[in-house]
């Protein structure tokens, strides 16, 4: 299969998730990236804002940990402190970003990386724009990890020179992981 196909493939297994079973997998993803050791020793952690029925992770902000979101502006990702009451403002791409709050790329210590397909080894597979892959180059030093659902590995993935791995990846299955 080629990424595109790979794409629609995951986005049709994804959207038909039936909302409360969204919901349950959602909190398990909250659960088990809590007990990841990357995300307890991280103190700044960049999280995504869900969009096209991803995982919504966004109950971790309750923790006593700092957060980033990640804003695009033209062909480039950084990442802006994001707290609850802060205003989210939809972009040109429909995805809730942080206004006016101030870029910290180089405090983040942790990114969980949103996927629409992943192989073990790390390689992933997201919309194909590019942005993470960029991002995760250009700031090697950060620690990289996923969480999916078991529909969403895939054993070989087609892998391009600009592709970056993401180091580690939690993959649920109702109330169990694997790491």
């Amino acid at each position: 299969m080629t990424k595109s196909e790979i794409r629609s493939y995951m986005l049709e297994q994804r959207y038909a998730l039936k909302e409360e079973k969204h919901l349950e997998y959602s909190l398990n993803a909250v659960k088990h990236i809590q007990a990841h050791p990357m995300y307890q020793q991280a103190r700044v952690v960049g999280l995504y804002h869900p969009i096209k029925n991803e995982l919504n992770i966004l109950s971790l902000l309750e923790d006593q940990k700092t957060f980033l979101l990640p804003v695009v502006n033209e062909d480039q990702m950084h990442y802006h402190l994001f707290k609850n009451d802060d205003t989210l403002i939809k972009s040109t791409l429909q995805i809730l970003e942080p206004k006016d709050n101030p870029v910290m790329d180089d405090t983040l210590e942790l990114i969980i990386v949103p996927a629409l397909a992943v192989s073990k080894d790390g390689h992933r597979i997201g919309y194909g724009k590019g942005f993470f892959d960029k991002f995760i180059q250009t700031h090697a030093h950060i620690k990289t990890l996923t969480v999916v659902l078991d529909f969403q590995v895939i054993e070989k993935l087609p892998v391009e020179n600009h592709d970056q791995r993401i180091q580690d990846v939690i993959i649920l299955k109702g109330d169990q992981h694997d790491y």
